[in-house]
């Protein structure tokens, strides 16, 4: 039985040093994010996907106000987590902001008056709510932002769990089969 329960412990142990961010994949995978404009001609490019995403705000002339947005409802509730790294040819940012959104309510990371500058963000999610980034444009004109979103990590099912606790039912299942033959 402490063999068990020692093997047990040594694989939840490594399971846990061995957890990384789960990036842009799984239920995570572009593929499953929503990228909307709203008077923008902004882009989300996804080619660094699993291991990050950038998104350009817009500079379409129109002298106004635009959005460039990248979602997704979150499957399960947790902890999402992500670095992120902001540039702008617009300076001050004040003109080409970065956040995220949860439900549609927008929470500005940039300081508005910093060129190049990055972050690191987590917040609590619970499942359904509807995450995700958001380049904005106060003007639409004389450049854009670009922020690249890196170390994504959001929750997941934990099958090593279900492990574990099967493992535990088992071995308990054992000690009460032993206890009744004696």
């Amino acid at each position: 039985m402490r063999k068990i329960m020692t093997c047990l412990v040594a694989l939840v142990a490594t399971a846990a040093a061995n957890a990384a961010p789960i990036g842009f994949s799984g239920p995570y995978a572009p593929a499953n994010w929503t990228f909307t404009t709203v008077n923008s001609d902004g882009t989300v490019n996804t080619s660094g996907a699993p291991n990050s995403i950038s998104i350009t705000s817009g500079n379409n002339s129109s002298f106004s106000p635009g959005q460039t947005n990248y979602t997704i409802t979150i499957p399960y509730n947790g902890v999402v987590s992500f670095d992120w790294a902001f540039n702008t040819v617009d300076p001050p940012a004040i003109f080409d902001p970065f956040g995220y959104t949860v439900n549609g309510v927008y929470t500005e990371l940039t300081d508005p008056f910093v060129t190049a500058q990055s972050g690191s963000v987590s917040i609590f999610l619970n499942q359904g709510d509807v995450f995700g980034f958001r380049a904005n444009t106060a003007d639409n004109i004389f450049g854009r932002s670009t922020t690249v979103v890196s170390n994504f990590d959001a929750p997941v099912p934990e099958p090593i769990s279900l492990v574990v606790f099967g493992g535990l039912l088992a071995a308990g299942g054992l000690v009460a089969r032993r206890r009744m033959k004696a």
